[in-house]
């Protein structure tokens, strides 16, 4: 059972605009990758959420919105709500362990508008580097009190971490994000006949296409959007599952199909094609 925190009972308004503002932080640099995508899904409450705000968040991942716009609808909202979605805007811009020239200006605009302190940013910023390390080293005990020490200057500079991030997404030391080839087709199998054929296939299509090192960057973003939303809800909220169902991301891919339809050769049709013949058999 989660701690209750600052994002929990939210007006739709700022929740909307919280997660838009993950989304922006996440294509800041040009490309939204998997990683990204993963923590931002680990954040998201779908159960406290609107079918109408499901369906926003769900255009999100392939279509961002403009991270200004979603800065100054929460500019107004009390100091822990803005220090909250600042600690979650660096965690995501910290993904790849180095903070790109675009995603460095992004935070600058998000310290503005939030009326967040270089104090408060320098303290946020130290804690995720030093929760990164301790994930990322064998002996985790010698770690152990540069954590603490880490966590009181988040005390120090006013910034509550049981309440921001109460989920434990990323004080969860010992479950670092990861994804693999073989984490994909797990989850894919595993939620193949609940999905349908047709969902599954437009997914499979995807996935092959995604393979050609030929696509380019803007191409392979559709892609890895449509088929985290996909993928990555299952984990993130599986006590929701089948009440969401899988007609709306039969859309997203149909969608992320259209738009990148140019790379889903014959190659990657036979792929998909005897893929699907090895779990549904022939028809």
């Amino acid at each position: 059972m989660f701690k209750p925190n600052i994002f929990a009972k939210l007006p739709e308004t700022e929740s909307l605009a919280f997660y838009g503002a993950l989304f922006a932080i996440a294509a800041a640099d040009g490309s939204v990758d998997i990683e990204e995508l993963n923590l931002i899904f680990k954040n998201i409450d779908f159960a406290q959420l609107s079918d109408s705000v499901k369906n926003q968040i769900q255009t999100y991942v392939t279509t961002p919105p403009a991270l200004d716009e979603c800065l100054k609808n929460l500019s107004e909202s009390e100091d822990i709500l803005r220090l909250g979605v600042m600690f979650f805007l660096i965690n995501i811009a910290w993904v790849g362990n180095a903070i790109k020239p675009e995603e460095k200006q992004a935070l600058e605009l998000a310290k503005k508008e939030l009326r967040i302190s270089d104090a408060q940013v320098k303290a946020i910023e130290e804690f995720i580097q030093t929760i990164r390390e301790f994930r990322q080293g064998e002996d985790k005990k010698p770690g152990v009190k540069y954590v603490k020490a880490a966590v009181d200057k988040l005390k120090a500079a006013g910034i509550p971490l049981n309440l921001i991030d109460a989920k434990g997404t990323t004080t969860n030391l010992y479950d670092p994000l990861t994804y693999s080839e073989e984490s994909f087709w797990e989850k894919l199998k595993n939620f193949a006949l609940v999905a349908g054929k047709e969902v599954v296939e437009k997914a499979l299509l995807l996935y092959y296409a995604l393979q050609n090192p030929k696509v380019p960057v803007w191409a392979r973003t559709v892609i890895l959007g449509a088929l985290a939303y996909f993928v990555f809800p299952v984990d993130a909220v599986p006590d929701i599952f089948p009440v969401v169902g899988y007609t709306d991301d039969l859309g997203v891919l149909l969608a992320a199909i259209a738009t990148v339809a140019i790379y889903i050769n014959d190659e990657v049709k036979q792929q998909a094609k005897q893929k699907m013949r090895d779990w549904f058999g022939e028809e």
